[in-house]
């Protein structure tokens, strides 16, 4: 039981680094984003880039430090799903994006069931 007291911090804040990461690294890289989520038919992208920092840097150190990390999981995990539908789209994608289309599809499947784990697991500590 000790190991679980050590593991599942660290499990989580691993977890939360990875979206703490990923929003720092597009504030740096804010125009490459926008066009990227542009090139989607996202409206407003300036606007939702900026939401989609704030979610990633904001539940990602709620992840890593623990504070809120319930809220942080839950947002997180609504945040994957229109994530992944729109910019992972395996379905439409052509031959040659296809592997990578799906790849990515199931990574952002596991993280939103690791998500699923936290929300789970903070509401029982509660």
């Amino acid at each position: 039981m000790q190991n679980v007291k050590i593991t599942y911090p660290v499990a989580r804040a691993f977890i939360g680094a990875l979206f703490l990461i990923s929003g720092v690294f597009k504030i740096m890289g804010f125009a490459g984003m926008a066009g990227y989520m542009a090139s989607a038919g996202l409206p407003m992208v300036n606007v939702l880039l900026v939401i989609t920092i704030a979610i990633e840097i904001g539940a990602g150190l709620s992840l890593v430090t623990g504070w809120k990390a319930f809220y942080g999981a839950t947002v997180l995990a609504l945040f994957l799903i229109p994530t992944t539908v729109i910019f992972h789209a395996f379905w439409s994608a052509d031959a040659a994006n296809f592997s990578n289309q799906i790849t990515n599809f199931l990574k952002n499947l596991a993280i939103f069931g690791g998500m699923l784990m936290l929300i789970e697991r903070e509401r029982a500590a509660k």
